[in-house]
């Protein structure tokens, strides 16, 4: 993409596919009354800290070498 995206849910949250992937986990494990559930909700959570660990800076870097990018091509014109 040429920029990032800024617009609904992304202006609420920043990493909106983690966190909705989690609530639906939560609320699995509630509906059906589960405590492992819980425990795996949890399990999923951590792994997806990890995850943005690594994907926030690799994401925020990619964005910032097409900013890069862009502003040398404009100095040439």
């Amino acid at each position: 993409m040429d920029h990032r995206v800024e617009g609904f849910p992304f202006n609420v949250l920043r990493d909106p596919m983690y966190v909705g992937s989690t609530m639906c986990f939560a609320a699995g494990a509630l509906w059906y009354e589960r405590p492992a559930g819980l425990v795996i909700t949890a399990y999923v959570y951590v792994v997806y800290i990890i995850a943005l660990r690594f994907e926030g800076p690799f994401t925020d870097m990619i964005y910032s070498k097409k900013a890069a990018a862009d502003a040398n091509s404009k100095k040439k014109l």
